[in-house]
């Protein structure tokens, strides 16, 4: 009887070593896509004291075919090189399949560091010939969950460039 006990024990765990080994190998075939992220707004929420907040409307596109849950964002926003703002935010958003949604964000900034920034852009666009520009760039962390096999987080940086032609002449 014992001998019975060990052989049905022994094929049990061969058979389940088999299944794990296999649903793994079945997984590794497929690779997820990081989504891309863009700034699709920006707006000055409230100035108090020493500090500045503002409402960053972030674009996750999901190119991939299965729904990505979005768990939180941490982010920095840059201005011509200079890191202007951050922020962190939990909000829960899920991007379905081969779709987009806008993640909203708070980020705040020291009221020295918003003034400096704007100095800094004034002074640069009066000194360069032809068109002022203000560069910016976001970076930060999405914020995975659920089944989706990119849980965990996941990097994205964003450039862009706004034309400043009309907003140095006071």
């Amino acid at each position: 009887m014992d001998f019975r006990f060990m052989v049905i024990r022994r094929v049990c765990i061969v058979l389940i070593t088999a299944l794990a080994v296999l649903s793994g190998c079945a997984g590794l075939g497929r690779r997820l896509e990081s989504p891309e992220v863009s700034l699709a707004n920006i707006a000055v929420l409230e100035a108090k004291g020493f500090e500045t907040a503002f409402q960053l409307d972030l674009r996750v596109f999901n190119t991939n075919d299965v729904p990505l849950e979005i768990k939180g964002v941490d982010c920095v926003l840059e201005i011509n090189g200079e890191k202007v703002a951050k922020g962190v935010s939990a909000t829960q958003i899920n991007v379905a399949a081969f779709g987009t949604e806008l993640v909203p964000m708070k980020v705040y900034s020291s009221m020295f560091g918003v003034i400096s920034s704007m100095l800094n852009m004034v002074k640069s666009a009066q000194s360069k010939q032809g068109k002022p520009k203000l560069s910016y760039k976001i970076s930060g962390r999405l914020r995975l969950g659920g089944d989706s096999m990119m849980s965990g987080s996941v990097p994205f940086r964003y450039k862009g460039e706004l034309d400043m032609e009309g907003a140095t002449k006071f």
